[in-house]
């Protein structure tokens, strides 16, 4: 299997939105309680500093993706938040590995 990242576009809503919330629905990683739906999640990624969505180059199934965001404002507004939600069967290694070299 290979893995490539690319930005999120909004035909990866369905994918996104259920990656998400499965990670939110499991209730040990992220913070929210409400799940995304294709509005809410469409608007969600949009708004974050870069989505990074990531694939299999062979199968083009979407297998993760992570958010990046400034982790406060003013003097700190420089320093980066991330999260990243993969299906279960998958780790986040190059999820992270990308997100480390986004500017």
């Amino acid at each position: 299997m290979n893995i490539e990242i690319r930005p999120y576009k909004k035909e990866d809503i369905s994918d996104a939105i259920h990656i998400w919330n499965e990670v939110v629905q499991d209730g040990i990683a992220f913070p929210q309680l409400d799940l995304l739906d294709e509005e809410s999640g469409d608007v969600f990624f949009v708004e974050q500093s870069f989505t990074g969505m990531a694939y299999n180059t062979v199968t083009n199934e979407i297998v993760g993706l992570y958010i990046l965001h400034p982790n406060n404002v003013v003097r700190c507004g420089h320093a980066s938040n991330a999260s990243y939600a993969v299906k279960k069967k998958y780790a986040a290694t190059k999820l992270v590995k990308n997100s480390l070299f986004i500017v």
